[in-house]
């Protein structure tokens, strides 16, 4: 059973990872790899600037790319005058966390979790104050951040700040 919860988790944090949308981020843990360079293998945390700090190339800003668009920065940064065609791998190892606040009986920041939706995300947040509102709720997501008027089933992604408002009746 716990071999299946990890394959599960594994192949959730895979399919998170390659989804288009999925931007990095500041807080994300994220280890590369370079094919048959083994002393450029990298495990790190991108920096609350977006960056990470490589061999040979030094500081490499990856906030707000893809996966993809971070392998090619970072393939495309050593082919200049370090290696021939390298060929890199970038997997995300554990997710930013996500923020919630506003009228939330615990706000703060919570552990990113596969496929949690905003309904879940509030009842870890303790649930909704006596005032807060049953339908006006807020996602800020992605880089530049745009927001979004959420639903319950609305998906939370690594990252996202959720504003939970007072309602006005």
């Amino acid at each position: 059973m716990i071999k299946y919860l990890c394959l599960l988790f594994f192949f959730t944090n895979i399919a998170l990872a390659n989804n288009k949308e999925y931007q990095l981020g500041p807080g994300d843990e994220i280890e590369i790899l370079v094919y048959q360079e083994s002393e450029l293998k990298t495990l790190t945390k991108l920096s609350q600037s977006g960056q990470v700090d490589l061999p040979l190339i030094g500081q490499v800003k990856l906030e707000g790319l893809s996966v993809q668009q971070a392998k090619s920065l970072v393939e495309k940064r050593y082919a200049d005058g370090y290696l021939l065609n390298p060929d890199v791998t970038i997997m995300v190892r554990s997710y930013r966390p996500f923020f919630i606040h506003g009228e939330v009986k615990t706000p703060g920041s919570y552990k990113y979790q596969a496929e949690i939706n905003l309904e879940q995300a509030i009842a870890l947040a303790g649930g909704l104050k006596d005032r807060a509102s049953t339908s006006h709720w807020v996602i800020w997501r992605g880089f530049p951040r745009q927001s979004f008027t959420a639903q319950k089933s609305s998906q939370i992604l690594p990252g996202d700040v959720i504003k939970i408002n007072k309602s006005f009746f």
